[in-house]
């Protein structure tokens, strides 16, 4: 029984909006034969993503299924590259089953194997998406317009804090001002990007909270969003995604953007390292069915 190895290619995401291209496949081949144990991390992701979509839909898993992770997007920075996985996992099984989930029962499924939506959905549908988990439980999805020159320049530090490790250190309260000043300041940034009013982004001034009780310490990116001269060049939006700091940024400044942050977090003592990417208008693909 082997329909494919169906590979899919399914570009990353930085936090809740936007979605980053590497050069990354994860192919994966279903079989009759039992599948021999891996311990590639990413490799075990997308092999747990298949075998829980095949739950989810209510069928029988193949006896034999291995994944290969042919991903550059570093693990534990909150860019993710677990959502990249996990998508995958999902887009080959529907694949593989000839279409038996719509695009909705995919985006519910790759949330609720991430915990949440905010990378699974651009991982998916490309872009930058906008999206919220409604009351019954499903995922809610928006295109979001961006200018056509829009880069993105990401800090990535060496050391890790994924997403919902960073999401444990913040607080389960904030106050009617600041859920004000947060989630006005997030709908002026749709609508900057979609108009192309980009001095008027200002996403990057969300106000924050110290660390809860008991939770591990902000890492270096949080000093470098809050104190970086560059942010002044970025485009209006520069966030944290997990140990990450990314900024959407004109394509010819974002270079300089990128080397202005790692200067920043080198000097305070941190090391890490930059990239400039675009934004991928294309999700998860299947790039090529083979039978063998």
């Amino acid at each position: 029984m082997s329909r494919p190895p169906a590979p899919t290619s399914a570009p990353d995401s930085t936090a809740s909006a936007w979605h980053w291209t590497c050069s990354h496949r994860s192919p994966s081949l279903f079989g009759d034969a039992e599948d021999p144990p891996t311990d590639d991390v990413g490799e075990k992701m997308v092999l747990t993503a298949i075998r829980q979509t095949y739950q989810h839909i209510g069928r029988a898993a193949p006896n034999g299924v291995r994944a290969r992770y042919h991903v550059s997007i570093p693990l534990g920075r909150g860019l993710g590259a677990s959502a990249v996985a996990r998508v995958a996992g999902v887009v080959a099984v529907n694949e593989f089953e000839r279409g038996a989930m719509d695009e909705g029962q995919m985006l519910d499924i790759a949330s609720e194997l991430e915990g949440h939506g905010d990378n699974a959905c651009p991982a998916l549908f490309g872009g930058m998406q906008g999206g919220v988990q409604a009351a019954d439980g499903h995922y809610l999805r928006a295109d979001c317009k961006y200018p056509q020159d829009a880069a993105m320049a990401i800090l990535i530090p060496d050391h890790s804090m994924p997403t919902k490790e960073a999401r444990k250190a913040l607080p389960e309260q904030y106050s009617k001002a600041d859920t004000v000043h947060n989630t006005g300041r997030a709908a002026l940034f749709v609508a900057a990007m979609a108009s192309g009013r980009n001095g008027t982004a200002g996403g990057s001034d969300r106000r924050s909270h110290p660390p809860a009780a008991g939770a591990r310490p902000l890492p270096a990116a949080v000093r470098c969003l809050r104190c970086g001269a560059w942010r002044a060049r970025a485009r209006g939006l520069a966030e944290r995604a997990g140990s990450s700091v990314a900024a959407i940024c004109p394509e010819g400044q974002s270079r300089e953007i990128a080397a202005a942050m790692l200067a920043t977090a080198e000097a305070q003592g941190y090391s890490g390292r930059s990239l400039v990417t675009r934004i991928a208008r294309e999700g998860a693909t299947i790039s090529k069915v083979e039978l063998v």
